[in-house]
Protein backbone atom coordinates (compact mmCIF):
# COMPACT_ATOMS: atom_id res chain seq x y z
CA UNK A 1 0.00 0.00 0.00
CA UNK A 2 1.51 3.40 -1.21
CA UNK A 3 0.49 6.69 -1.59
CA UNK A 4 -0.25 10.12 -0.02
CA UNK A 5 0.03 9.47 3.21
CA UNK A 6 1.46 6.38 3.38
CA UNK A 7 4.96 5.89 4.47
CA UNK A 8 5.60 2.71 4.03
CA UNK A 9 4.59 -0.11 1.60
CA UNK A 10 3.08 -3.31 2.86
CA UNK A 11 3.84 -6.38 0.26
CA UNK A 12 1.92 -9.69 1.23
CA UNK A 13 4.30 -11.72 -0.74
CA UNK A 14 7.71 -10.82 1.40
CA UNK A 15 5.28 -11.05 4.47
CA UNK A 16 4.66 -14.89 3.62
CA UNK A 17 8.08 -15.40 2.71
CA UNK A 18 9.45 -14.18 6.22
CA UNK A 19 6.46 -16.57 7.59
CA UNK A 20 7.64 -19.54 5.65
CA UNK A 21 11.18 -18.92 6.47
CA UNK A 22 10.29 -18.47 9.83
CA UNK A 23 8.93 -21.57 9.63
CA UNK A 24 12.34 -23.53 8.18
CA UNK A 25 14.03 -22.09 11.16
CA UNK A 26 11.82 -22.93 14.19
CA UNK A 27 11.49 -27.14 12.37
CA UNK A 28 15.59 -26.20 12.59
CA UNK A 29 15.12 -25.34 16.06
CA UNK A 30 13.20 -28.89 17.00
CA UNK A 31 16.33 -30.61 15.62
CA UNK A 32 18.57 -29.05 17.53
CA UNK A 33 16.42 -29.50 20.99
CA UNK A 34 15.89 -33.08 19.98
CA UNK A 35 19.77 -33.05 19.83
CA UNK A 36 20.19 -31.83 23.15
CA UNK A 37 17.46 -34.10 24.74
CA UNK A 38 19.19 -36.97 23.42
CA UNK A 39 22.87 -36.32 25.56
CA UNK A 40 22.40 -38.50 28.20
CA UNK A 41 25.37 -37.87 31.21
CA UNK A 42 25.69 -40.70 33.77
CA UNK A 43 26.45 -39.64 37.17
CA UNK A 44 29.10 -43.01 37.08
CA UNK A 45 30.97 -41.18 34.29
CA UNK A 46 33.27 -39.23 36.08
CA UNK A 47 34.57 -42.01 38.06
CA UNK A 48 36.05 -41.63 41.43
CA UNK A 49 36.15 -37.73 40.72
CA UNK A 50 35.17 -35.55 43.58
CA UNK A 51 31.69 -34.13 43.42
CA UNK A 52 31.51 -36.33 40.37
CA UNK A 53 27.80 -36.86 40.96
CA UNK A 54 27.38 -32.95 41.41
CA UNK A 55 28.87 -32.32 37.79
CA UNK A 56 26.23 -34.82 36.09
CA UNK A 57 23.90 -33.15 37.88
CA UNK A 58 24.99 -29.52 36.90
CA UNK A 59 25.08 -30.80 33.35
CA UNK A 60 21.22 -32.06 33.45
CA UNK A 61 20.13 -29.16 35.27
CA UNK A 62 22.16 -26.64 32.62
CA UNK A 63 20.60 -29.19 29.96
CA UNK A 64 17.34 -28.53 31.22
CA UNK A 65 17.55 -25.12 31.07
CA UNK A 66 18.38 -24.85 27.72
CA UNK A 67 15.31 -27.32 26.78
CA UNK A 68 13.20 -24.81 28.16
CA UNK A 69 14.66 -21.86 26.66
CA UNK A 70 14.45 -23.69 22.95
CA UNK A 71 10.84 -24.85 23.76
CA UNK A 72 10.32 -21.05 24.79
CA UNK A 73 12.11 -19.56 21.42
CA UNK A 74 10.16 -22.35 19.56
CA UNK A 75 6.84 -20.87 20.64
CA UNK A 76 7.76 -17.81 20.30
CA UNK A 77 8.98 -18.56 16.05
CA UNK A 78 5.53 -20.41 15.63
CA UNK A 79 2.98 -17.23 16.85
CA UNK A 80 5.28 -15.12 14.87
CA UNK A 81 5.26 -17.45 11.86
CA UNK A 82 1.55 -17.09 12.02
CA UNK A 83 1.35 -13.77 12.64
CA UNK A 84 3.29 -12.88 9.67
CA UNK A 85 1.38 -15.25 7.36
CA UNK A 86 -1.92 -14.07 8.57
CA UNK A 87 -1.05 -10.54 8.09
CA UNK A 88 -0.07 -11.45 4.44
CA UNK A 89 -3.64 -12.42 3.95
CA UNK A 90 -5.18 -9.68 5.02
CA UNK A 91 -3.10 -7.44 3.45
CA UNK A 92 -3.95 -9.59 0.13
CA UNK A 93 -7.96 -9.88 1.15
CA UNK A 94 -7.78 -5.66 1.64
CA UNK A 95 -6.02 -5.29 -1.57
CA UNK A 96 -8.86 -7.24 -3.68
CA UNK A 97 -11.58 -5.69 -1.68
CA UNK A 98 -9.91 -2.07 -2.58
CA UNK A 99 -9.29 -3.15 -6.49
CA UNK A 100 -13.06 -4.31 -6.55
CA UNK A 101 -14.27 -1.81 -4.97
CA UNK A 102 -12.38 1.26 -7.47
CA UNK A 103 -14.38 -1.17 -10.24
CA UNK A 104 -17.44 -1.22 -9.36
CA UNK A 105 -17.16 2.53 -8.99
CA UNK A 106 -14.97 3.10 -12.40
CA UNK A 107 -18.02 1.29 -13.24
CA UNK A 108 -20.87 3.29 -11.85
CA UNK A 109 -19.39 6.31 -12.96
CA UNK A 110 -17.83 5.47 -16.24
CA UNK A 111 -14.32 6.94 -15.19
CA UNK A 112 -10.81 5.37 -14.62
CA UNK A 113 -9.71 5.60 -10.68
CA UNK A 114 -5.75 5.59 -10.52
CA UNK A 115 -4.91 3.56 -7.59
CA UNK A 116 -1.48 4.36 -6.32
CA UNK A 117 0.96 1.68 -6.68
CA UNK A 118 4.89 1.25 -6.43
CA UNK A 119 6.68 3.64 -8.66
CA UNK A 120 8.03 2.16 -11.29
CA UNK A 121 11.27 3.02 -13.51
CA UNK A 122 8.96 3.77 -16.94
CA UNK A 123 6.96 6.26 -14.28
CA UNK A 124 10.21 8.48 -13.29
CA UNK A 125 11.57 8.46 -16.49
CA UNK A 126 8.14 9.37 -17.93
CA UNK A 127 8.13 12.45 -14.84
CA UNK A 128 11.98 13.59 -15.49
CA UNK A 129 11.62 17.17 -16.48
CA UNK A 130 15.10 16.85 -17.90
CA UNK A 131 14.29 13.83 -20.00
CA UNK A 132 16.46 13.36 -23.15
CA UNK A 133 13.25 13.56 -25.12
CA UNK A 134 12.98 17.46 -24.75
CA UNK A 135 14.91 19.48 -26.33
CA UNK A 136 17.34 22.09 -24.45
Amino acid sequence: MTGPGFAFEVRPPLLTAYAESLHARTAELAAVGEAVAAVRVERGWFGKLPQSGFLADRYRGHQDGVLAEVGDLAVWLAAATRGLAESAGRYSSADRVVAGVAGAVEAALGVGIEIPGPATAADSASSDPHSDDEAP
